[in-house]
């Protein structure tokens, strides 16, 4: 419809005054016997009570004229408007025509915009707005902590996989100083046990067992020498796996003292910006950066909008219009020359339906006012309440002829 907005806004005006008309008329018509023989029309009081109820009927009848000749008015007053824009000259219509057109061009941009399903909550952009010159910095400062960070859960792998690897090698080697203590007692038993054997057959035999005594004891010299090197070397092993150890807890400990700290720089920056990682927070700015370009983009669209409005309700109100502001919906009509005419065919469609209906609720008056004379007559004595009632009706829709 045409003027969607006037038109709602007169139509709420008189709906709570409308009344079904068509119905009360064909009852009427089609059962006035019934209604004459309910109401006892004979009797005084029941005539008083139907020409009352015609009187009120006739009274929102005539306020439905009255409403209606308002929008009528108003309608003819949209078509007067019409008018004027079709007589326009090709010269005077030009600068009117390309101000519509950019408030028609301006105003579907900033719809556009505003269905826009938006990327950040305004708390978000907010915060994103006031930190901007930071932003790009403390983006890149928790993207190398993050880095750090793996870095250091690297090291301090690798670290505990040697603090595991030195006690392997204290534990092998503490497993061989045992062994070598046990060897060397097995081998000093054994040689003085054979010792005594041989000095024993020596002595009973009288036999020369220098050479075995001097083999058995070269062969006791190179076995203890080797439990002796395995010895030491299982010493040497225990404490070098300390001393690597303790080297390995001490950077280790400094290393967790390193990631503590960075640690919690990453979590106060990805807690105040609700994130959870530097990639979210990078995806969140460029959000912010192209949201802000929008609004950018709006508030301009906007400024434009506004000043082309301007000039075109000057020139529309130097045409003297009825309702310039109007023109503000529809400037796609004054461009378009069909837009117009079927503007133009609508409203002249409306204003039919609305002279119709006057003419509908006049008849409707005069039915009910010969009605009411009629009962008037009838009742014993003149109400001269009632016959001013009616007057005042005739006055009412004299005014509006």
């Amino acid at each position: 419809m045409i003027f969607p907005r006037l038109f709602r806004r007169r139509r709420r005006e008189y709906e709570d005054y409308e009344y079904d008309q068509d119905g009360y008329y064909a009852d009427l018509e089609e059962g006035e016997g019934e209604i004459e023989e309910e109401l006892n029309l004979s009797d005084e009081e029941q005539a008083k009570r139907y020409a009352i109820d015609l009187c009120d009927q006739m009274i929102k009848a005539a306020k439905d004229i009255e409403d209606t000749r308002a929008e009528y008015d108003l309608v003819t007053s949209y078509l007067t408007d019409v008018q004027i824009i079709e007589d326009l000259t090709e010269d005077e219509r030009k600068p009117i025509t390309d101000c519509a057109a950019h408030v028609d061009r301006l105003g579907k941009e900033r719809s556009e915009f505003l269905k826009t399903e938006r990327r950040l909550s305004d708390t978000q952009f907010a915060q994103m707005q006031e930190e901007e010159e930071a932003l790009p910095g403390i983006i890149k400062r928790l993207k190398s902590n993050e880095a750090y960070l793996d870095t250091v859960k690297r090291d301090m792998s690798f670290l505990e996989g040697k603090k595991l690897e030195w006690k392997l090698v204290k534990n092998d080697a503490v497993r061989t100083q045992r062994l070598m203590r046990k060897s060397a007692c097995y081998l000093f038993l054994c040689y003085f046990t054979l010792m005594a054997l041989a000095g024993i057959i020596s002595w009973y035999m009288e036999m020369d067992l220098r050479l075995a005594v001097t083999i058995l004891s070269l062969i006791a010299v190179l076995l203890g020498g080797y439990i002796l090197i395995r010895y030491m070397d299982a010493v040497s092993d225990i404490r070098k796996s300390n001393v690597n150890r303790n080297r390995a807890i001490s950077l280790e400990n400094h290393v967790k003292i390193k990631y503590v700290n960075i640690k919690n720089a990453v979590d106060f920056t990805c807690e105040k910006y609700h994130v959870r990682n530097a990639y979210e927070l990078s995806y969140i700015y460029e959000q912010y950066q192209a949201e802000a370009k929008e609004k950018e983009k709006f508030r301009e669209t906007s400024d434009e909008l506004d000043y082309y409005t301007k000039a075109l309700l000057q020139y529309l109100n130097r045409l003297r219009m009825y309702d310039a502001k109007a023109w503000l919906n529809h400037a796609n009509a004054i461009i378009d020359s069909r837009e117009l005419v079927e503007m133009k065919h609508q409203l002249i469609t409306r204003r039919q339906k609305l002279r119709t209906r006057m003419e509908y609720s006049k008849r409707t008056i005069a039915n009910m006012k010969q009605e009411a004379l009629v009962n008037i007559r009838r009742m014993g004595e003149v109400n001269p309440q009632l016959l001013q009632i009616i007057r005042q009706i005739d006055k009412m829709n004299l005014g509006r002829q």
